[in-house]
């Protein structure tokens, strides 16, 4: 559903796919990256933001964008946690190739 969401504001395919090697793809600018590094920290468990990580947030976004930035990603969090507990499937409005990185990395859990 993300992904679908994602491409009608703007994201390409492109993108979607380098998600896993953000930090060294040609396709996303500082800012991106460090909104997918402040993501990727947030979605650990526990959540961990480092401070350098969170500094550079606020060199890109203003307080009212990192306030809408995360809960935008705390709302995803808990979606993929409650639907991955109850085998929710995904509803198909973006199938991921089979040899999709994150379809690996959900194949290990």
């Amino acid at each position: 559903m993300n992904s679908a969401v994602g491409r009608a504001q703007g994201i390409t395919d492109e993108q979607l796919a380098d998600l896993s090697t953000f930090e060294e793809s040609p396709r996303f600018d500082v800012k991106e990256r460090a909104a997918l590094r402040y993501a990727e920290g947030m979605t650990r468990t526990p959540a961990m933001v480092a401070d350098e990580v969170f500094e550079e947030v606020r060199k890109h976004f203003t307080t009212a964008q990192i306030v809408e930035l995360t809960g935008a990603i705390a709302l995803e969090n808990f979606r993929s946690r409650f639907n991955r507990a109850l085998q929710i499937e995904s509803d198909g409005f973006c199938e991921l190739p089979p040899d999709h990185p994150v379809r690996r990395a959900i194949s290990r859990v």
